[in-house]
């Protein structure tokens, strides 16, 4: 007899994932049975199946087509990008629960599918991941700020070869987008487009990760395709490349010169044709310095380097940004908020985010969950926020005319100097100013300061 939730999986074998929704495709219950399964998040129940899966849609998720059908889904493929950090291939089980003629939820078994089963579908696979999982272009990067707008004009210059691209810039600036976009506009946009965080790569397991593994070659081995034979023909973005261990990137730098490889205990070459697109939140040059990358390797992998400026040097984005989040959050949240109060807007725009697009996404967020007005005020604004600005006061009005843009410029002049005097060198100024060398360097020529 089946008494809760917990029961129900015990009535299937060889399950890896399992979950209940309600009839709107809301998580009831959720499951890891098998240790290869991850959660994506700490506790999903309570999260739509499209908020678990942001790279699914009403189309490809077969929870809701089984909740639109009214009819089970049976084995289907379907791609799941587990923490950004690989891509895995499951076998989909959703079958609907019916009462009366209408659906109030949906079981779905999950499966991994099995290795050679992948090889053997691997042109649906190359055909599908794009199409299903990854769907950002230039068009989706809302901006009017024209350091942005340069961004997004170096993306589509980028698409158009195969050269190896890195983009640096701040943690939640939102490099994985560019490097979507730049795939999406490239001639690989069917092929495979496969993210590993760096950062997440076990010292012992990061050359079978990236190169696979050979039956026997240790104990336990099997005949395993890695990341560069998943993603041939498409890109690998190489997410936290500065937190790669130091030796496996001299393997990599081998791979990106000859094209070709050996998996760890084979004998056979194997050639691959990669894009590769790595992502740094740190300034390249400092990287080399602090040997966190190899100085060859950034030779290698920075031929194009794409800067990305903190959203606290774009501020003139936030509302658009705003509007954009709000958009979102309605469809997902089933609300109609219309905006945020002017206080509100305020306090956003004297604020320095520095977690940068992502933490002003999740502020939204936040704040969609304590509103009950169709306006976000500051009666919605998380502690978090107003704590940390304990000394935001509202806009003082000025009545005489005032050039703010030469004021800005005069400060800037003044503590450019000041970081100068105190540096031997422009990245460790740079470093001062919390900025890139990149913008350090062109804010020096724009302004006509001289260094002595």
């Amino acid at each position: 007899m089946i008494k809760s939730y917990e029961d129900i999986p015990k009535l299937f074998k060889n399950i890896d994932f399992f979950l209940i929704t309600d009839n709107k495709g809301y998580i009831k219950y959720y499951e890891v049975i098998n240790s290869l399964g991850s959660r994506i998040v700490e506790n999903p129940v309570g999260l739509h199946i499209l908020e678990l899966h942001e790279h699914l849609n009403e189309k490809t998720s077969t929870v809701m087509k089984a909740l639109r059908t009214k009819e089970p889904i049976i084995n289907e493929k379907q791609y799941l990008n587990i923490f950004k950090e690989r891509t895995v291939t499951i076998l989909a089980t959703s079958i609907p629960l019916i009462c009366g003629n209408e659906p109030i939820g949906v079981i779905e078994i999950d499966r991994y599918l099995d290795e050679d089963l992948a090889q053997y579908e691997e042109e649906d696979f190359n055909n599908e991941v794009n199409q299903n999982n990854y769907f950002f272009t230039i068009d989706d990067i809302i901006t009017n700020d024209p350091a942005m707008i340069n961004v997004k004009n170096q993306a589509l210059k980028a698409a158009k070869t195969n050269s190896p691209v890195m983009i640096y810039g701040e943690t939640g600036t939102g490099k994985e987008l560019i490097a979507q976009a730049i795939h999406n506009h490239s001639f690989r946009k069917n092929n495979p487009f496969i993210v590993q965080n760096c950062a997440t790569i076990p010292v012992s397991l990061g050359e079978s990760i990236l190169f696979g593994t050979t039956k026997g070659s240790f104990t336990g081995a099997e005949n395993k395709v890695g990341l560069f034979e998943i993603a041939n023909g498409g890109t690998l973005v190489l997410d936290e490349l500065n937190s790669m261990d130091i030796n496996l990137q001299s393997k990599l730098l081998r791979v990106t010169e000859k094209g070709h490889f050996r998996r760890l205990g084979g004998k056979n070459i194997i050639n691959v044709n990669v894009r590769l697109i790595s992502t740094v939140n740190e300034e390249p040059y400092y990287l080399i310095e602090s040997n966190k990358i190899r100085k060859d390797l950034f030779y290698r992998l920075g031929v194009v380097l794409i800067y990305i400026p903190p959203l606290r040097e774009r501020k003139d984005d936030i509302p658009l940004l705003v509007e954009s989040f709000i958009n979102e959050f309605n469809k997902k949240m089933h609300k109609n908020i219309k905006g945020v109060s002017k206080k509100v807007m305020e306090l956003m725009m004297d604020y320095d985010w520095p977690g940068n697009v992502r933490e002003l996404k999740n502020f939204i967020e936040g704040a969609f969950n304590f509103t009950e007005k169709d306006i976000i005020d500051m009666d919605s604004i998380p502690y978090h926020m107003i704590s940390v600005n304990k000394n935001y006061k509202p806009k003082i009005e000025i009545e005489d005319t005032f050039d703010l843009k030469e004021a800005l410029k005069e400060q800037e002049i003044k503590y450019i100097k000041l970081a100068l005097e105190k540096s031997n060198t422009l990245t460790e100024a740079a470093k001062i100013l919390k900025i890139s060398r990149q913008l350090l360097k062109y804010k020096i020529d724009n302004y006509g300061i001289k260094i002595e």
